[in-house]
C-alpha cells in the first residue's frame, strides 16, 4: 500500500473552493475546523463515499475516549479498538479503515467537524439520513447529524444511519512558513 504524502505546509491558497473534490486528498474539500479548544485550524475533507445501515454501536456502555465533540481522529481510535459483540462499533471502523488518493487517515468525524460540513457542504449529503458522528452522547445516545430540515442533536446507537469518513490536515500559518 502507498500512501500520499501531503505537504506539511499547506496554505488556504492551496486549497481548492468548498465543495470541489481536492485532487489527491481523497474527497471533498469543507472548510477549515476552526481553532476552538487550543488546537490548530485544520482542513477538512469529507470522502465522496459512505456506508448506508451501519449503528454507533456500545449500546449499554460508556466509551470514555470518544466524548471529544471537536477530536474526531482520537474519537475513533477510542471506538476502533473496543472490543466485539454489542462493543463493536460499526461507523467507527468503517471511517479508521476507509483509503482515498493513498491516504489511510480517515475517521469518524468528531460532532462539531460533521457541523462545518452541515454549514459548508450540505448539498453532499443525504438530507433524508442521519450521519453519526464519532462523539457518544450517553450510555444510550450518540451524536450524529440529518442534513435535511430534522433538527435532531443525536440518536439510540442501536440506530441504524450512515458514516462518512473524513480527514484533516493542519493548516500552515505565517510562523510555520520558510
Amino acid at each position: 500500500m502507498t500512501t500520499n504524502i501531503t505537504p506539511s505546509r499547506l496554505t488556504p491558497a492551496d486549497a481548492p473552493n468548498i465543495g470541489e473534490y481536492w485532487r489527491g486528498q481523497g474527497g471533498i474539500y469543507a472548510g477549515i475546523m476552526p481553532d476552538y479548544v487550543g488546537t490548530e485550524p485544520r482542513f477538512l475533507i469529507f470522502a465522496t463515499d459512505e456506508a448506508v445501515g451501519l449503528q454507533w454501536g456500545g449500546i449499554g456502555s460508556i466509551e470514555p475516549g470518544a466524548r471529544d465533540a471537536y477530536n474526531g481522529t482520537g474519537n475513533t481510535r477510542a471506538l476502533a479498538t473496543c472490543g466485539r459483540g454489542n462493543h463493536m462499533h460499526d461507523a467507527a471502523h468503517f471511517a479508521s479503515e476507509y483509503e482515498k488518493d493513498g491516504h489511510n487517515d480517515f475517521y469518524l468525524p468528531a460532532k462539531r467537524e460533521l457541523d462545518v460540513a452541515y454549514q459548508t457542504i450540505s448539498d453532499s449529503f443525504d438530507e433524508t439520513d442521519w450521519y453519526w458522528s464519532s462523539t457518544e452522547e450517553s450510555k444510550t445516545m450518540a451524536y450524529g447529524r440529518n442534513f435535511g430540515e430534522v433538527e435532531l442533536p443525536s440518536l439510540f446507537k442501536h440506530t441504524e444511519g450512515r458514516a462518512r469518513p473524513v480527514r484533516s490536515i493542519a493548516v500552515a500559518n505565517s510562523e510555520t512558513q520558510p
